[in-house]
């Protein structure tokens, strides 16, 4: 697969329903929100234009879901919520969606770095952000998750 088949497009009528209804494996649950929760987070708490949530397609398909945020944070860009839909794990959709959110800060340029927060258990999301580039800087303040960050 190339990496050229997974986009990452803002979340509108056509991939709504689609992102409500991703489902991650049972073993991720206690890691990740759910999709509705996100959506509405995004939409409607304080969070809302600060972030953006976006579908992330391969071809003609919804297969996760993402949000960004570029000024929720000085100095930095995050991103969180990276959920793909159970049925297509482990076919790199992932490791190319996160390039396209790579893709996604560099256009828009403010900041030099990426940080996100994972939780200590979640060996996957591990396995995919130190795959990608992702260095740990160590617990979070609070101690509930690792903090990763990657120059950009």
């Amino acid at each position: 697969m190339t990496e050229q088949e997974i986009t990452l497009r803002p979340v509108d009528e056509d991939s709504l329903e689609a992102c409500a209804s991703l489902k991650c494996r049972e073993e991720q649950i206690e890691f990740t929100n759910s999709p509705i929760w996100s959506l509405l987070q995004t939409a409607y708490t304080s969070i809302a234009g600060k972030c953006r949530i976006y579908a992330v397609w391969h071809q003609d398909e919804v297969v996760g879901m993402v949000r960004l945020d570029f000024t929720l944070h000085d100095g930095y860009y995050m991103f969180t919520n990276l959920l793909i839909h159970r049925d297509h794990q482990r076919k790199h959709y992932g490791e190319n969606a996160v390039a396209r959110v790579l893709e996604e800060f560099r256009r828009d340029g403010r900041y030099d770095r990426v940080k996100l927060h994972v939780a200590p258990g979640n060996a996957g999301a591990i396995a995919l952000y130190e795959k990608v580039g992702f260095r740990c800087l160590g617990k979070t303040a609070d101690g509930n998750f690792l903090e990763y960050e990657i120059e950009i």
